[in-house]
């Protein structure tokens, strides 16, 4: 089994999540991580699940996970998909009028998932979504564990 993992990261903290969901997902598969540059030429088709995660920002994945996700062609039929994503801790956001905003806005994972969908892929399981303290981080404390035992836990 064959497992592609392509992330954008601004502060560090979503390649964080990325190698631990890389570390969650070892055992049973060949993993290779990637930048969304990298890629672009690979044929994903060849892997068993494509993991696409990264920082929400405005609400959404970053320019380049979006170009990415923009340039796939439509996939053959049983390639499967997950998409993760970091976001600010809800408790972190102050005051409450902001956080009901930024619920309401959403988060990039479930808009990856949305592209993936579309392109033909079959998303397996929930959204992964892992927080951080602030906007530059760190990651709050027991995600890295957390996105292992997600990563373990796609069918």
């Amino acid at each position: 089994m064959t497992t592609f993992i392509v992330y954008d990261s601004i502060f560090g903290n979503t390649a964080t999540i990325a190698k631990a969901i890389a570390a969650g997902r070892s055992s049973d598969a060949s993993v290779r991580l990637l930048s969304p540059t990298e890629a672009r030429s690979l044929e994903l088709a060849s892997g068993d699940l494509l993991i696409v995660g990264s920082p929400t920002r405005g609400f959404a994945a970053t320019p380049a996970i979006n170009e990415f996700l923009a340039g796939l062609g439509p996939i053959a039929a049983g390639v499967r998909a997950a998409a993760f994503d970091t976001r600010l801790a809800p408790e972190t956001v102050h005051p409450a009028p902001l956080r009901w905003v930024v619920e309401a806005g959403g988060y990039a994972a479930k808009r990856i998932a949305e592209v993936l969908r579309q392109k033909g892929f079959a998303v397996a399981g929930d959204e992964g979504g892992f927080a951080v303290q602030g906007t530059e981080g760190p990651l709050k404390p027991g995600e890295v564990e957390r996105a292992e035992a997600w990563a373990r836990a796609l069918p």
